[in-house]
């Protein structure tokens, strides 16, 4: 008998230290998964610090990057804070083997590894770390109410390492044959989206757990949905299974009582895994046996089972495996710690959309680059629980219309035109249809457009939910949706703004949303800023009037004196002339300060892009721009944090 490795064998502890079998009675299982597992996932959505210790294990690891990875592990215990009057007890008693077993686990899910003779972060680590520290800072009542939002980031960045998995790589490719190519986890999610977004653990051990390539899990799936439809059909009777799906694997030797008492045990280490706990299935088998799919991750599981996730050789060397299985990914790179999460901001909004957001419009009013779509789409998160199809999201620009917005005719395929409701009747008829649920329609940049023609008759009936009203084009009675929030964002500089009227006015409950010196701060320091310059910049921008017409997020990625120059000659500068017109009241209010406009700080190599320079302040006009003045106020640029 092959005998397992060191891995392996460690992969076998449980959190005593233990073994849970001899080792001599381990069957190698070069013929199916192997068993042999921690099936504990650390809670990782705790707040004010970590509330288990797999967690303060875990966060102790991605906290000691590059620390030396050998016994007795004194970097690790020190992020651990062993020895401190705060530190939970058990953690006290962590033997090295215990950190051992923990690591495996961890290095398996692509958060860390070790490699000569040091501790290794991969990339999905660093975000999931991010999010950690978000949590671990946030201790008040609204930040346990912010954290339903946060648990789809955590399943963002573990999600595409737990389907890349595989059975068979440089650690374990010894204990397999050479055409293994399964993934199991995600094979596990696969088989529960086909067999009614429910798996029973038996079902998962006379089947899937036999699936070494990829191209036998259809029919292990088949096998189960032909057993289901057995007259009877009871997955607890031993007797029956073993007609309809073959025998158990055999993972222990000794008495049959012991096999049968072990074997649920073993087998849900798998479900464990594919679990995460409680985010993408339920976090325990029900009373039935069965394991169900988490029905507020369903739409994220069919996205991370919608491709066969590629292979890795695994000949190749061990850290390459573990780097690549913890790469960044597209949905992993949606995932940062939000930087409004559990601040008082985000708390008034979302505290007055529930208060007003029934029967007024709730806009976010603030200069470009302040934040304000960011803010919108946190709080939207929080009020719809995370849920995205309760979430919808349309941009108003200057050619948007009441039809877009409401509903009219629209050219059919065939000829002529149909009615079609717009974003917003859509919407709501949508919502009609959870009314226990809320429903977030965030309108981004509403100033843009005309506002009072997009909306029309609905300035009255955003306030009057219970009064229906028709909609001529669509030729059919309309009333909005109680549970229907509509959450706006605004720049006070458009033109529009200026024009609202009274009865649009009064319909708005309206929130600032300010330049902030901090987000400045953490925004250059992200670039990569040296310190002193990057205070310096923050004194000038922190002695900005109230009303400067931009904010902190037009700083993204400038880390350099030439850095400062370009964005003040290609963003800032027309925010205050546009066509050698003063489009804002006081421009030496901002030029004064920012040196960084002058000359001496562009680039030479720069050629034609730096042939136009800026006169002194005292000019009236300072620079020829190349692009005309428009009748608007300064448009909206991404946001940044």
């Amino acid at each position: 008998m092959t005998q397992p490795s060191e891995d392996v064998v460690a992969g076998l502890e449980q959190i005593d230290g233990s073994l849970p079998v001899e080792v001599s009675d381990v069957v190698t299982p070069n013929d199916a998964w192997d068993l042999a597992g921690r099936d504990t996932v650390p809670d990782l959505t705790a707040l004010g610090g970590p509330s288990d210790v797999g967690s303060a294990l875990l966060f102790a690891l991605l906290t000691s990057e590059g620390a030396e990875w050998q016994p007795p592990y004194d970097p690790i215990r020190e992020a651990l804070g062993v020895r401190k009057k705060s530190v939970l007890p058990e953690l006290e008693e962590q033997k090295d083997q215990r950190l051992r077993t923990w690591m495996v686990f961890f290095r398996g899910l692509g958060l860390v590894f070790e490699d000569a003779g040091h501790l290794h972060v991969t990339d999905l680590g660093r975000q999931l770390r991010e999010v950690m520290q978000s949590r671990y800072t946030a201790t008040d009542d609204f930040a346990k109410e912010v954290s339903r939002a946060s648990r789809i980031r955590i399943a963002r960045v573990v999600g595409p390492a737990l389907a890349r998995y595989q059975l068979r790589n440089p650690l374990t490719k010894d204990l397999y044959g050479v055409t293994t190519e399964i993934h199991p986890v995600w094979a596990i999610w696969r088989a529960v989206r086909s067999l009614d977004n429910r798996i029973h653990w038996d079902e998962l051990d006379r089947t899937l757990t036999k699936c070494l390539r990829m191209s036998d899990l259809e029919a292990a799936i088949d096998a189960i949905l032909q057993a289901r439809q057995t007259p009877g059909y009871d997955p607890s009777d031993a007797a029956m299974m073993e007609g309809l799906l073959g025998p158990r694997r055999p993972v222990v030797g000794g008495e049959p009582a012991r096999l049968d008492r072990n074997q649920h045990d073993r087998v849900i280490v798998w479900l464990q895994r594919a679990a995460f706990r409680d985010i993408f299935l339920e976090r325990t088998d029900r009373a039935d046996g069965y394991r169900h799919a988490n029905e507020e991750f369903i739409s994220l599981l069919d996205e991370l089972v919608a491709a066969v996730p590629e292979q890795f050789d695994p000949d190749r060397d061990a850290a390459d495996y573990f780097r690549w299985l913890g790469q960044a990914s597209p949905l992993a790179a949606q995932v940062s710690a939000s930087p409004f999460e559990g601040s008082p901001l985000l708390h008034m909004v979302v505290d007055r959309c529930r208060q007003f957001g029934a029967s007024r419009i709730i806009a976010l009013i603030g200069a470009a680059g302040t934040g304000k779509t960011a803010l919108a789409r946190e709080a939207a998160a929080v009020l719809a629980d995370s849920d995205l199809t309760r979430i919808e999201v349309v941009q108003f620009h200057a050619a948007f219309t009441y039809e877009e917005f409401v509903g009219g005719l629209a050219p059919a395929i065939g000829g002529g035109f149909v009615p079609t409701p717009g974003v917003l009747i859509d919407f709501s008829d949508r919502a009609m249809q959870a009314p226990d649920k809320t429903h977030v329609l965030v309108v981004d940049e509403v100033s843009r457009a005309d506002t009072a023609n997009v909306l029309g008759e609905l300035l009255t009936y955003v306030e009057y939910r219970d009064r229906a009203f028709t909609v001529p084009a669509l030729n059919r009675s309309v009333t909005l949706a109680p549970n229907l929030i509509i959450l706006a964002t605004m720049n006070p500089a458009d033109r529009s703004v200026i024009n609202m009227d009274d009865a649009l006015v009064r319909r708005l409950r309206q929130i600032t949303v300010p330049r902030s010196t901090t987000a400045l701060r953490t925004i250059l320091s992200g670039a990569g800023m040296p310190d002193d310059l990057r205070e310096r910049v923050c004194d000038w921008f922190d002695a900005l009037p109230d009303d400067a017409p931009f904010g902190h997020g037009l700083f993204v990625d400038v880390a350099t004196e030439q850095d400062l120059h370009q964005v003040w000659h290609e963003q800032l500068a027309f925010f205050i002339r546009r066509g050698g017109i003063s489009v804002y009241p006081d421009p030496a209010a901002i030029e004064d300060g920012y040196i960084w406009r002058r000359p001496e700080y562009s680039n030479a190599s720069e050629g034609a892009g730096a042939a136009i320079e800026p006169a002194p302040p005292s000019a009236d006009l300072p620079w020829a721009p190349t692009q005309p003045a428009t009748n608007d106020g300064p448009n909206e640029p991404a946001s940044g944090p």
